[in-house]
């Protein structure tokens, strides 16, 4: 195993580049390129595959290699779902957040402001494990949120509906949450075929 101070800052610079969509789906990660063109060693790059293969952000396929995952209409709509029951779950048992909080919501990009306000749903649960997998679930989707603003007309306002519900100022959240996914699994092929070209390589 690597040493932390060699492997950690491996780990997030491919991890980084996977969430951003660097590489297209199905693309090869050859350990050694990598290596290179982070200037360390090849063993905190293997090391950091294999734990991004446990994070299912890297597919190993036993005599080929590591390559990013391709992501099927189904594999997306399956995550979804669990994106879904994992923030209803979230929101049901959790605390509503502060005003000033709801008033301030993250002022980021359109993913990830979606993550934030994901994670802050399943931070105010106070189950630890329930944040890792929606932390972990939202890695695995960002890929095609990039590409929500150029594919859904309505993007901004669904993610809109969901902060204002959650502030409890109107509607219901768990209806903001079902119709944000809903909108999402119908523009499932889109919302794929712009995530497949990837950003750069």
């Amino acid at each position: 195993m690597s040493p932390s101070h060699v492997f950690e800052p491996t780990y997030e610079a491919i991890r980084k580049r996977l969430i951003s969509g660097t590489w297209p789906m199905g693309f090869r990660l050859e350990a050694g390129r990598l290596a290179d063109d982070l200037g360390v060693s090849i063993t905190p790059v293997r090391d950091s595959l294999n734990r991004l293969v446990g994070e299912r952000l890297v597919d190993l396929v036993p005599g080929i290699g590591f390559h990013v995952p391709r992501l099927s209409e189904r594999r997306l709509r399956d995550l979804l779902d669990l994106n879904l029951m994992l923030l209803l779950n979230a929101a049901r048992i959790g605390a509503f957040p502060k005003s000033a909080d709801a008033a301030e919501p993250p002022a980021h990009e359109h993913a990830v402001r979606t993550n934030a306000l994901f994670v802050h749903i399943a931070f105010l649960s106070g189950n630890t494990e329930l944040r890792h997998s929606i932390d972990l679930v939202s890695a695995r989707l960002h890929v095609t949120r990039l590409h929500e603003i150029e594919v859904l007309p309505g993007a901004k306002q669904d993610l809109e509906l969901i902060e204002i519900a959650w502030a409890g100022r109107r509607g219901s959240l768990s209806s903001a949450l079902r119709h944000y996914h809903t909108v999402r699994k119908g523009a499932a092929d889109r919302l794929i075929e712009r995530g497949q070209a990837g950003t750069s390589i």
